[in-house]
This record gives structure tokens, C-alpha cells and sequence, in this order.
């Protein structure tokens, strides 16, 4: 799942004291220097060219020293997304210019643009990058549409002698067929009807679509926390903190709930912990029956979810997975 369940709302109103209290400063593409902004946004385009034709070796020869001796993690997102890129052409969505100063934050956030009393306005972003070594940074975010659909590739550069990769994040930016403002719409709905759950799983979603990179505030994002705050159900966990679920004469320790996502298929994953899965075909049986308990006493799963899958794993990391069908996947 993505970070939606475990971020909180910003503290805006004391931004002036936070921010005053250390050198680091972040820039808008407008208020980044023209020559720097040239450079950083060239570098952007030859990334996303590069990676279009699978050209790791290359990617890997201009990144930063940290990322040379272990790119597994960037190789991975380029050759996952192989076909995301295919025939896609990129278009800049923004840029910012990152100081941390010689006194970074312990939080190693940054804030950019105009921030008021209510929180942020629009077109300012908050960026939280904590253990940030000290130097300049930029950050790239671009848009494309390929055979997958639309998609967005943030790029990170550290200034080194010339502006080397030190991030590669690539989002798809839809989910069967929506993007994140129909998932925010209809979780509105749904939280206006009282089906929490379905609103919740909407609401994150939505906040997952919508966010370039994680560890990014917009006005937009915060929003959505914001609404999401009061409809979170109880038995979904958040923040890392296991919740107990009962059932089938039975206590569950849910561990996580998250979405999962195909391309015909809008999934929810529920992981429990157990004891022991040597016995695979009880333990099949088990989490079988806590998918079906937990979609017969919150049938409003029916209709946002084709599946709930139960995982059953035990503390040496054994996994065995009960499934529940409630829809036919879309065509």
C-alpha cells in the first residue's frame, strides 16, 4: 500500500518557526535561477529518453555514487515499466530547486512556495526527505501517456559537478481505466452514503494516483488526508499498528489492508499474522473464511472490489493466500 494510511496533516500554522529555524530553502520552477532551471529540466528529458529505450547502462553512469553500487531498485522500475514507456512522449509538470544548507532539518522538509495560516496555496509543495546529505538538489516531475496509459516520472538530481541522478520514481497515474479525481469523487460518495470502507480504499486510491512520489504535500493531497481523517474504519489498520478483527469464533491480528491493482482487476489485500502455515491446506481454508466474514458483514465491498485475497503469514515470512471472488474482472 502506498504511505496514505500512515501520513498526518502538516502543522502549517507554525511553518515560520520551523522554517526559521534552519538554512534549508526550497524553489519554484519560476524563482529557480534560468541557467540552473535549463540544466536540471535537460537532464529530466534525457532520463526519460533514456530509460524509453531501456538504456540502463547509461541512466547508471550518470547517477550519483550512492546509486551506482546499488541500482537494482532503478533497473527494476525501468524494465517493470518497459511498456508504460513504449511510444510515450514526456511533457514537464514542475521543477524544484532543493538547498539543504549546511544545517538540514532532522525532518528534512521543504517547503516551497506560499504557505498561509489555513495551510498551503496552490502551486506550493512540501517535500519531506529526512537524512538528506547536505548539497543542492532538484526535483523533476514529468507526464507521459504510453500503452499503458498515463504515467508520471519524478527524477532527483544532486548537484555534483553537474546534476547527477539520485531518484527515479515512476507512478502510474489511472486504475482501470480512472484517474485520481474520479476516485476522489466517488469517494466522496461514498462517504456521503456511510460506506466507509469503500470511501477509505477510494479515498487512498486517489491520494496514490494523484501523488507523484510519496513523500510529497500539495494542497490537493493534504485535502484529500483531510477528508479521509474521520472515515478511516477501525479495523483497518494504519500507522503500522496491527488491529484484531473477530470472526468465525475466531481473533484475527490483521496486520495490513491495501489495494491492489491490475489492469482489469481493483483488488483488496488483507494480511494477517498466524503462528504457522506448514499445514497449507488449513491455513488455506482459514483465510478463506476470513475474507468471507469480513466482505458478508461490509457487503459495500461488492461493488467497488473484483477480489479480497486473505494472506495467512507466519513469522519465518510463509504466506498462504484464501480468495474470494465478487466480480468478474473489467473487460
Amino acid at each position: 500500500m502506498n504511505k496514505f494510511g500512515f501520513r498526518v496533516v502538516l502543522a502549517f500554522l507554525t511553518l515560520a518557526g520551523a522554517v526559521s529555524a534552519y538554512a534549508q530553502s526550497c524553489q519554484l520552477r519560476d524563482e529557480i535561477p534560468d541557467q540552473v532551471r535549463s540544466a536540471v529540466e535537460n537532464s529530466a528529458r534525457q532520463i526519460f529518453e533514456q530509460a524509453s529505450r531501456g538504456d540502463v547502462s547509461t541512466i547508471r553512469a550518470n547517477t550519483i555514487a550512492a546509486l551506482q553500487s546499488n541500482f537494482n531498485g532503478i533497473s527494476a522500475a525501468i524494465g517493470d515499466n518497459k511498456a508504460a514507456f513504449a511510444g510515450a512522449h514526456a511533457q514537464l509538470r514542475s521543477s524544484f530547486l532543493l538547498d539543504t544548507g549546511s544545517s538540514p532539518s532532522p525532518d528534512g522538509r521543504f517547503y516551497c512556495g506560499v504557505f498561509e495560516a489555513t495551510g498551503m496555496s496552490p502551486g506550493s509543495a512540501a517535500f519531506d526527505l529526512p537524512g538528506l546529505p547536505v548539497g543542492k538538489y532538484s526535483i523533476v516531475i514529468e507526464d507521459f501517456i504510453g500503452n499503458r496509459g498515463p504515467y508520471s516520472l519524478t527524477a532527483i538530481f544532486q548537484d555534483q559537478n553537474g546534476w547527477k541522478l539520485a531518484g527515479f520514481y515512476v507512478r502510474p497515474q489511472a486504475a482501470l481505466g480512472h484517474d485520481g479525481i474520479w476516485f476522489l469523487e466517488h469517494a466522496r460518495d461514498y462517504k456521503a452514503k456511510g460506506q466507509s470502507h469503500n470511501a477509505w480504499f477510494y479515498y487512498s486510491t486517489s491520494w496514490d494516483l494523484l501523488a507523484p512520489v510519496t513523500f510529497m504535500d500539495t494542497k490537493l493531497l493534504s485535502k484529500i488526508i483531510q477528508e479521509s481523517n474521520n472515515v478511516q474504519p477501525k479495523d483497518v489498520p494504519a500507522g503500522g499498528k496491527p488491529v484484531t478483527y473477530s470472526a468465525n469464533g475466531k481473533t484475527y491480528n490483521i496486520t495490513e489492508m491495501s489495494v491492489f491493482r491490475l489492469a482489469n482487476t481493483f483488488d483488496l489485500n488483507i494480511r494477517y499474522s498466524v503462528p504457522s502455515t506448514s499445514d497449507f491446506n488449513a491455513t488455506q481454508a482459514d483465510a478463506r473464511q476470513l475474507a468471507t466474514a469480513y466482505v458478508a458483514q461490509y457487503p459495500e465491498l461488492k461493488e467497488t472490489f473484483n477480489n479480497v485475497y486473505a494472506h495467512a503469514v507466519d513469522a519465518s515470512g510463509g504466506d498462504v493466500t484464501g480468495l474470494v471472488t465478487l466480480k468478474p474482472a473489467a473487460k
